[in-house]
This record gives structure tokens, sequence and C-alpha cells, in this order.
């Protein structure tokens, strides 16, 4: 059963993230601490939106 949530809001959150960018249009700067988000990592992770740390931290939760 919780193993059903974690999937459950995991899609929510990807769903939100995907309505809030364009496809292939990444931020400047990370959502979650303001850093910028390299341009080699906007590339090659079209949409990124937080920059690595961040990432990390959020797929480890």
């Amino acid at each position: 059963m919780a193993q059903a949530h974690i999937e459950q809001e995991t899609a929510l959150r990807i769903e939100r993230i995907r309505r809030s960018t364009r496809p292939g249009v990444g931020r400047d700067h990370c959502i979650d601490c303001g850093r910028p988000i390299p341009a080699a990592r906007r590339v090659s992770v079209p949409g990124a939106c937080r920059c690595v740390a961040c990432q990390g931290l959020l797929e480890t939760l």
C-alpha cells in the first residue's frame, strides 16, 4: 500500500513538472535552490528544472 502511494505521488510530481515547462525548454536556474543550471545539463536533459544536487536529493526521497 505504501509503495502504491509513493508511485502515485511520483507520477503526480512528474506530471506537474511536465505541465510547468515547455517540451525541450528548461530553466536557467534551479527551482529549489536558485543556483544556475549549467548549459551542458540543459542540453543533455531537455526541460531540466533542477540542478544536479537538488535532483539527486529529490530522487533519494
